[in-house]
C-alpha cells in the first residue's frame, strides 16, 4: 500500500521514479480518501477474507514530510490497527510522534524498518535530498523501542565505491549497534535503466564511477524486476564479507538479503513470522 504516488524523498537511486504513472520530480500525488476507501473494503460483509498484514511503501514512502500525508498516513495505520490487521514498513522518514503513540497501542502488529546506507552528510544532500537526516533517522530506531517495537535496519542500496569502504561501515554499523540494533541487512545497488537515467542525469561526473561496475554487466531479471544490472559477483562477495566482518567486530550480524542477491548465499528480510503465502495487490476505486 502507498499513499502516495510519487515521493517527496525523491532519491536519486528510487526505482519507482521510472514507473510510468509516476509523477514529475518534486510533485507527488495524495490519496486523500484512502482511509475511507480502506475501511469500506475491509468492512465489507461480502469480503470473505481479510488480510493478514499490508505491506507500506512499495513505491513511497508514508512517512514523508507534509502534514497532509502524515495525515492520511496516521488514519490509514489507524484503520488497520484498530481492526487488528499487521503492517510492515520500511521508511527514510521521521514518524510524528502521534503516530509513533498509535503504533505503541498494538505494537504486536507492528514491523518497523528504517533504511539507512550512511551517516556522510554528504551521501544524504546528495543520493536522498529530500529524506531525513541520518541523525533523525538514528532518532526513529531509538524511539521506537520506547513505544514497544523493536526496529530493524536495512542498509540498501549499498553504492558500490561511495558508500562501501571499511571506515564508513564501521562508523554506520557502530552508531546502530548503540541503539540496541544487533542484526541489519544489505544489498548493493540494482541498477534499472530508469535508475541509470536518473543517476546519470542527477549526478553528473559521479555516475562514470558509479557505472563502471555495472558497465558489461547483462541486463537480466532478478526478484520483481524485469530489466537488472548486479555488479559482478566477485567484486559483491569481497564487499558482503567486508561489511560481515565489521559487523563481526562489533558483536552484530550483517546478511545479505536473498532476494536482491539470487546467485548468493543469503538470508530472506522478512522473519518467519512475518511471511504470507500468495501476497496480492489489492485495489480500492
Amino acid at each position: 500500500m502507498n499513499v502516495t504516488n510519487g515521493c517527496g524523498h525523491c532519491c536519486v537511486y528510487c526505482y519507482a521514479r521510472g514507473y510510468q504513472q509516476a509523477p514529475p520530480k518534486g510533485q507527488v500525488e495524495l490519496y486523500v480518501n484512502l482511509p475511507e476507501l480502506l475501511a469500506e473494503e475491509l468492512d465489507n460483509p461480502r469480503r470473505r477474507v481479510r488480510p493478514s498484514l499490508v505491506v507500506f511503501n512499495t513505491a513511497s514512502d508514508c512517512f514523508q514530510p507534509h502534514p497532509e500525508v502524515q495525515r492520511v498516513t496516521y488514519r490509514t495505520i489507524e484503520v488497520l490497527l484498530k481492526r487488528g490487521i499487521r503492517i510492515s514498513f520500511l521508511t527514510k522518514g521521521v514518524i510524528p510522534r502521534d503516530t509513533l503513540e498509535l503504533l505503541g497501542e498494538r505494537p504486536e502488529l507492528v514491523r518497523a524498518q528504517v533504511g539507512l546506507v550512511s551517516l556522510s552528510p554528504w551521501y544524504w544532500r546528495t543520493f536522498e535530498p529530500g529524506a531525513a537526516s541520518p541523525e533523525e533517522r538514528l532518532k526513529v530506531i531509538e524511539d521506537l523501542p520506547g513505544v514497544g517495537i523493536r526496529p530493524e535496519v536495512r542498509i540498501d542500496p549499498i553504492i558500490p565505491f561511495v558508500t562501501d569502504a571499511e571506515e564508513d561501515i564501521r562508523a554506520l554499523l557502530k552508531a546502530i549497534r548503540d541503539l540496541g540494533v544487533k542484526r541489519v541487512s544489505m544489498s548493493y545497488l540494482h541498477l534499472r535503466p530508469a535508475i541509470a537515467d536518473n543517476l546519470k542525469g542527477e549526478l553528473g561526473e559521479m555516475w562514470t564511477r558509479i557505472e563502471l561496475p555495472y558497465r558489461n554487466q547483462p541486463w537480466r531479471t532478478v526478484g520483481t524486476s524485469t530489466r537488472s544490472k548486479l555488479i559482478p559477483l566477485p567484486l559483491r562477495r569481497r564487499g558482503y564479507e567486508r561489511i560481515k566482518g565489521v559487523a563481526r567486530s562489533l558483536g552484530m550480524e550483517a546478511v545479505i538479503c536473498s532476494c536482491k542477491n539470487p546467485d548468493l548465499q543469503g538470508e530472506l528480510c522478512i522473519p518467519p513470522s512475518w511471511r504470507v503465502e500468495g501476497p496480492r495487490q489489492l485495489s480500492l476505486f
